[in-house]
C-alpha cells in the first residue's frame, strides 16, 4: 500500500499529464483518477477540488524552475555580468523541459498561460535580491530612480520582449549568443556595471 506522501505524488503526477495534455476545463476527476488508477477517496483526501490540485501542479513546476534559477541568482560569487549570461541558458534548459518533456507546444492555451506568469512572477523576488546584494557590494547601479522588486519585473518583463521579440521560442533560440547578447545589451540599458 502506498504511502500518504507518494499516493500525493502519484496524483500530482497523473494530474500533471492530463492538465498538460487537456488544459483545465476539458480535464475532469474521472480522467485523473484513471490515470492515477486510484479511488475517488484517495484524491479527495489530498486535494477538496480540481482547481485545488491544478494549483498545485503548477507551483510544482514553478517550485522547481524558482530553484534553479535562484540557484543562479542567489549564488554570492557570480557577478551581474556572470548572471546575465547564464540566465539565458537556464531559460533554455527549462524550454527544453517544457517543451520536450512536457510537450509544452501541445499544452492547452490555459496551462501555457498560466504558466508563462507564474515562472515570471516566480523570477522576481530572487532577482531583487540579487540586485540589491549587488548594489551593496558596489558592482552595480541602476540607471532608473526604482526599488529592487521594481527593476526586477522591468528586466523580466523587458527580457520577455527581447526572447520573443524574433518570433522564437525554441531551445536553440534561449541558448544562442545572440540571444545572449540582446539580453546583456537591454539590461546594461537598465543597470549600469561598475
Amino acid at each position: 500500500m502506498a504511502k500518504k506522501g507518494e499516493t500525493r505524488e502519484v496524483i500530482l503526477d497523473a494530474a500533471e499529464k492530463v492538465f498538460f495534455q487537456n488544459g483545465f476545463e476539458k480535464t475532469s476527476v474521472k480522467m485523473i483518477l484513471e490515470e492515477a488508477q486510484i479511488v475517488t477517496g484517495s484524491f479527495y483526501h489530498f486535494f477538496p477540488s480540481k482547481e485545488a490540485l491544478f494549483e498545485a501542479v503548477t507551483e510544482r513546476f514553478l517550485n522547481a524552475y524558482a530553484e534553479r534559477i535562484g540557484g543562479i541568482l542567489g549564488d554570492e560569487s557570480l557577478s551581474f555580468r556572470q548572471i546575465i549570461r547564464m540566465i539565458p541558458e537556464e531559460m533554455g534548459r527549462s524550454a527544453e523541459i517544457f517543451y520536450h518533456v512536457l510537450q509544452g507546444d501541445k499544452l492547452h492555451w490555459t496551462v501555457r498561460n498560466a504558466l508563462h506568469d507564474r515562472t515570471l512572477e516566480a523570477m522576481v523576488q530572487p532577482l531583487a535580491g540579487a540586485l540589491a546584494r549587488l548594489k551593496a557590494k558596489g558592482e552595480i547601479s541602476s540607471r532608473l530612480d526604482a526599488d529592487d522588486v521594481t527593476l526586477a519585473r522591468i528586466l523580466i518583463k523587458g527580457s520577455e520582449a527581447v526572447v520573443h521579440g524574433e518570433g522564437s521560442g525554441s531551445t536553440e533560440w534561449f541558448r544562442s549568443e545572440t540571444l545572449r547578447e540582446k539580453l546583456a545589451a537591454f539590461w546594461e540599458c537598465i543597470i549600469e556595471v561598475e
